[in-house]
């Protein structure tokens, strides 16, 4: 029997580099995209909710937000509207409306120069005297071969944070509703 010509740290070293490389490329070729979606019946007619999509003020009040360095830019409403952070503990980022009309609204999300995109779609449809409200997001986390892992279940987890943002949406506009009596 020939002893091996490498030591047992040797080995230890070795393999531990051969798995860091495997995870790594595979993280590498991975997606680094992702898709969610949520939807919800809000009771109440799509002029009642729209407020609430058509300026990043009406997000801030049904959507978490960072609480440092917030600038607001563009216009009041509408296309263009924008909001950009610098936050210590979430980076740098900004929120812009891309597209608001009566039935659809768009918008991307950028998070650390580009590190992490998103953009939206948030479509209103008149139901039996409510209005069903569909959210879908999708993403891109970029080349990095960690964010690939992420991405894996990211779909998921932002599909069960739409949801959430759904239930405070209708519960903000069923709040609006109480106090404009006659609404």
């Amino acid at each position: 029997m020939n002893p091996s010509p490498f030591s047992f740290g040797t080995k230890i070293l070795g393999g531990g580099a051969v798995l860091l490389s495997t995870f790594l490329l595979v993280g590498f070729l991975l997606p680094g995209t992702w898709e969610a979606e949520a939807t919800s019946v809000i009771a109440a007619p799509a002029e009642a909710v729209r407020p609430f999509l058509d300026s990043p003020e009406g997000w801030q009040q049904w959507t978490p937000w960072p609480e440092n360095g917030v600038e607001r830019s563009g216009p009041a409403r509408g296309a263009g509207a924008r909001l950009a952070w610098d936050d210590p503990e979430l980076g740098e980022g900004s929120f812009t409306l891309r597209s608001v009309d009566l039935a659809r609204v768009e918008y991307s999300v950028e998070v650390g120069e580009g590190a992490m995109r998103a953009a939206g779609i948030v479509r209103l449809s008149a139901e039996s005297g409510a209005v069903r409200v569909v959210w879908h997001e999708d993403g891109d986390l970029g080349r990095n071969p960690l964010m690939g892992y992420w991405a894996l279940s990211m779909g998921r987890a932002q599909s069960e944070e739409l949801a959430k943002g759904l239930e405070r949406l209708a519960a903000l506009v069923a709040e609006a509703a109480v106090a404009e009596p006659g609404a």
